[in-house]
């Protein structure tokens, strides 16, 4: 939930983004495959790219919460633009906001706050995606600093950047022989070099390059935080930016469900308008309550301690990502066949919500973490709801497979697809106490009945898994 002291600057923000929004052609900057460059200024001027950096920096020191607020208002205009700005504020800058030193971050985030440089987070590379602790870049002692060599592939931000946080083994430094660090490079730097954009199926506004580093020299002091520490540096930073990224996904959501609410208000079919429609009004009410649930995990995950925040991240990330995509190909469906026609605008809505599912962590392995987590930590619960079940589940497993839990993917993937849905479940019942009003209590209901009904699967393999 945002802090009632950053309420004031979130609405204020969100109102102008409202303004803005209507100014912004996705369609156009879709089809050109970049956001204009007044535009970027413009999100610069309003201090987009200082939100989630300190005060002291020049930002706005906001919260994680208030900063996916506006992600979400931002996402519901261009999905392309809110990841702009969402790797920014996550990924790009969150090291350095977290770990960075007192010299670092007095040379570095003023000009991050104004969006000159916007940065980036490079760890993706040909032989290492999800799994991270495969990279081959290399940053060792050369010259009068560190040098780093390697190479970086889908690299979000990579040719608007100019200041990257890059992920590399770093054997010796620090004193662990298998170590990996995190090192801050700029796009000036020699050796540096960004590849040309990518052509994608979504997200096409915003830019994703390749990234050649070649003996790339500079000073120790480049290292972030302590060397041979990334693993748990990454745990925290992938923890924000997944949690950004799922906010992002509420709002495209939100811009989905908007666009099928219009058609079916005034869309007649069989003497009725499509609203009227038994199946597409429940269709349509089921889609707010996962729209509900969506918004009250980000909230849930966002305002966390770090333990919580790191696995609830994991659960935001898969049930948004998946829920935007759900959502928007119900407005596509929705719209029948001019669903499939770009004027609408649902078809962008749908491209720009499929790579969510994919970066930062697939969701398959996600699901698989989560499970691990859940089987790991469970303790027993009473009760009949599904988190007691999950609970409940989680402790069995432990018990029954012990050291083995990380070979039975399968049933921890099951286990955490459960997981993701109680907490999902959990944040949904807490909104509606919050809010206290019956749309609330009733999107809350729905959602529980819903989330039972897609636990049913995962639930059905976990017993059928049993002995």
């Amino acid at each position: 939930m945002v802090e009632p002291e950053e309420l004031a600057v979130v609405a204020a923000l969100n109102e102008t983004l409202e303004r803005l929004g209507r100014g912004i052609d996705a369609r156009a900057i879709d089809a050109a495959g970049r956001i204009p460059s007044e535009l970027i200024e413009q999100l610069a001027d309003l201090g987009l790219f200082g939100l989630s950096l300190p005060t002291e920096h020049g930002g706005y020191g906001l919260s994680l919460s208030a900063c996916g607020s506006v992600v979400a208002q931002l996402a519901r205009f261009d999905r392309s633009v809110a990841t702009t700005v969402g790797l920014h504020l996550g990924l790009g800058s969150r090291g350095l906001v977290a770990f960075g030193s007192p010299q670092q971050q007095a040379e570095l985030l003023p000009a991050m706050a104004l969006g000159r440089p916007i940065a980036a987070f490079a760890a993706t590379e040909p032989g290492a995606g999800s799994d991270l602790t495969a990279v081959r870049t290399r940053v060792q002692e050369g010259g009068r600093g560190v040098q780093v060599d390697g190479s970086k592939i889908y690299v979000t931000n990579g040719a608007l950047a100019g200041i990257f946080t890059i992920l590399a083994r770093s054997p010796g430094l620090g004193g662990n022989k298998r170590g990996q660090s995190l090192v801050l490079l700029r796009d000036t730097d020699e050796g540096v070099k960004v590849g040309a954009e990518e052509g994608k199926l979504g997200l096409r506004g915003s830019s994703t390059t390749s990234l050649d580093l070649d003996g790339v020299q500079v000073p120790a002091d480049r290292i972030l935080g302590v060397p041979g520490q990334a693993p748990e540096q990454l745990a925290h930073i992938l923890a924000w930016g997944r949690t950004m990224m799922a906010a992002g996904c509420c709002g495209t959501g939100r811009a989905a469900l908007d666009a099928a609410h219009r058609h079916c208000g005034f869309r007649e079919q069989f003497g009725r308008r499509l609203s009227a429609l038994p199946v597409v009004g429940q269709q349509l009410a089921e889609g707010e309550a996962l729209l509900f649930a969506m918004e009250a995990l980000v909230r849930y995950a966002a305002g966390s301690d770090e333990a919580g925040l790191r696995t609830r991240s994991l659960a935001a990330k898969v049930l948004c990502s998946e829920g935007g995509w759900e959502l928007a190909d119900l407005a596509v469906q929705l719209h029948g066949g001019s669903g499939f026609i770009e004027e609408t605008g649902v078809a962008l809505l749908l491209r720009d919500a499929r790579v969510p599912r994919i970066f930062e962590g697939a969701n398959d392995v996600l699901r698989v973490h989560l499970g691990l987590h859940t089987a790991g930590s469970a303790q027993p619960v009473e009760g009949d709801s599904l988190e007691a079940e999950v609970a409940n589940l989680g402790v069995a497993l432990r018990e029954r497979l012990g050291a083995r839990l990380g070979g039975a993917p399968l049933m921890m993937h099951a286990l955490g697809s459960l997981a993701g849905l109680a907490l999902a479940s959990r944040a949904a019942v807490e909104r509606a106490e919050q809010e206290a009003s019956p749309q609330a209590t009733a999107l809350a209901e729905t959602w529980l009945r819903l989330a039972r009904l897609r636990a049913l699967p995962h639930l059905h393999r976990l017993r059928e898994a049993s002995p």
